[in-house]
């Protein structure tokens, strides 16, 4: 690689990848070294809450409707985007980090630091409320109303070491290197260098200053990336306390 395209790449490097953060909002009670995207938090839990998934697809489909409403945000969402959004997260695991500060404060307000325990906690807590709805009255066995229950108490249950937290982790921290050839490159500077060159490649252009901005994306205003790689303590550089 000729030296005026490595400096280019170095100085692109530190500027948009080491010199940022990605952000998490989550439960400090969570925290756990590493953190791993392999680990199931909703493992006890799994089965049941894809069974009512289909349960609550059955209903939407019958023409049910239900709005989901965050306290902490005031936002409110309608029950078949918490479905689809559920559905792909139970089919990709992994840990959610964002480029925003602010959203990551939102996020750790979920009760107990989960989105998955704040959208189910408001189903089952207030399902049971539209009991009387003539669609629920034909379609709700006695065993649905036992999962509803059940899915309950699971996502209601407080721990006394929950404290939201906001971890700070550096754009170049290894956990976030992907070999994917999309999207945003972040990692080392010798992964960030191998991946440019790579898309360079793939797109026949020659490795010089002005490829690099065709194959490096425009980054958004606001953006995820899921850690699949485990995430060690040492690398996450301030785990912060947000005021309730």
């Amino acid at each position: 690689m000729a030296d005026e395209l490595q400096n280019h790449l170095l100085a692109l490097w530190q500027e948009t990848v080491h010199a940022r953060h990605l952000f998490r909002g989550m439960s400090a009670k969570d925290l756990t070294d590493p953190l791993d995207p392999s680990f199931d938090p909703i493992a006890p839990v799994r089965a049941s809450l894809r069974r009512l998934l289909e349960l609550l697809d059955g209903l939407l489909a019958s023409g049910f409707e239900f709005t989901v409403h965050e306290d902490y945000s005031g936002l409110s969402f309608d029950l078949k985007d918490i479905v689809a959004w559920t559905k792909g997260d139970l089919d990709h695991p992994g840990i959610d980090f964002t480029s925003s500060y602010e959203s990551a404060c939102g996020y750790a307000q979920n009760f107990q630091g989960s989105q998955v325990k704040q959208n189910f906690k408001f189903i089952t807590d207030h399902l049971p409320g539209r009991a009387d709805d003539p669609l629920l009255k034909t379609s709700m066995t006695d065993d649905d109303w036992r999962l509803v229950s059940e899915i309950n108490a699971w996502v209601s249950r407080e721990s006394a070491d929950h404290k939201r937290v906001v971890l700070w982790v550096r754009r170049s921290c290894p956990a976030f290197e992907s070999d994917t050839d999309e999207g945003l490159v972040l990692g080392s500077f010798e992964h960030f260098c191998t991946r440019v060159l790579t898309r360079m490649d793939a797109q026949a252009l020659p490795h010089d200053i002005e490829s690099v901005a065709r194959v490096l994306p425009r980054e958004s205003a606001e953006f995820l990336v899921r850690l699949t790689r485990p995430l060690y303590l040492k690398d996450i550089e301030r785990v912060e306390q947000v005021a309730d």
